[in-house]
This record gives C-alpha cells, sequence and structure tokens, in this order.
C-alpha cells in the first residue's frame, strides 16, 4: 500500500512540472504574439527598399540596387517564417508574393548584376504596379505605392 502511495505521488510529482512547463511556454508564446511585429511594419520596410531602390535606378548605382532588392526578400522571407498576416488578407501573404513579387524580384536582381538598364526601368515600373494592384486586391487601394 505504502508503495502505491509513493507511486502515485511520483507521478503527480512528474506532472506538475509539466503543467507548469505548459503554461510558460503558453506564456511566452503569448508575449511573442504582442511583440511580434505586424504586416503593415513590414511593408513600410518593404516600401522603404522600394523607394531606394527607385533613388539607386536614377543614380545607376548597382550595388545598392542588388541590396535594395536582397531586403525586400529578406524581409518577404520575414513574413512567410512569421506567419505574419492580417485580416485584410484574402488569402495567405505567400499567395500574394508568388503572384506579384517572386518574379519581378528576381529580374530586377538579374537585370542589376548585367547593369541592365532598360531591363531595370521597365520591371521597377513593374514591380511599382505589382505592389499597388495586390493592395487593390486586398481592399487597400488607398495604400498608393509611387515609382
Amino acid at each position: 500500500m505504502t508503495l502505491l502511495i509513493l507511486i502515485a505521488l511520483g507521478m503527480g510529482c512528474r506532472q506538475q512540472p509539466a503543467d507548469n512547463t505548459r503554461a510558460a511556454i503558453d506564456s511566452l508564446n503569448s508575449a511573442i504574439n504582442h511583440l511580434k511585429p505586424g504586416l503593415g511594419e513590414f511593408m513600410l520596410q518593404i516600401k522603404y527598399h522600394h523607394d531606394e531602390f527607385g533613388k539607386a535606378l536614377t543614380n545607376k548605382d548597382y550595388g545598392r540596387m542588388s541590396y535594395e532588392i536582397d531586403e525586400i526578400k529578406e524581409t518577404t522571407d520575414k513574413i512567410r517564417q512569421l506567419n505574419i498576416t492580417n485580416d485584410k488578407l484574402q488569402k495567405p501573404f505567400v499567395f500574394f508574393y508568388e503572384k506579384y513579387l517572386e518574379s519581378p524580384l528576381k529580374i530586377l536582381s538579374d537585370a542589376a548584376s548585367k547593369k541592365d538598364d532598360a531591363t531595370l526601368k521597365t520591371n521597377y515600373v513593374g514591380l511599382t504596379s505589382n505592389c499597388n494592384s495586390c493592395h487593390r486586391e486586398n481592399n487597400m487601394a488607398f495604400m498608393k505605392i509611387a515609382e
């Protein structure tokens, strides 16, 4: 009988730390969700790098253009990795990335490395147009990106 009581107490002790661990994990997840930037904050970063790309294009600063494209890609990677979303998106961000950003970013990156001014100008306009199309598709047309 004493052995059964000791076993029961031992099992109870093992379950309590698991409960405390679960509570700690839930608490940390809650804190992370409160600290995680929203989609708008990431979009501001993308806009900044888009605009800086435009300045670099004007100045024919190919290294800076490559840098800005890499920064846009890095920002979109973070959005996907952190599963950033909001209630305005009609579909997951990855859908819109593949539809509007993936191809122009690749073309711009390749064109910057080749110093291909014509392709850079055409696809910068295309990238800007794609950003605005995505905003329209997600009922955010008032967030118009200028070239």
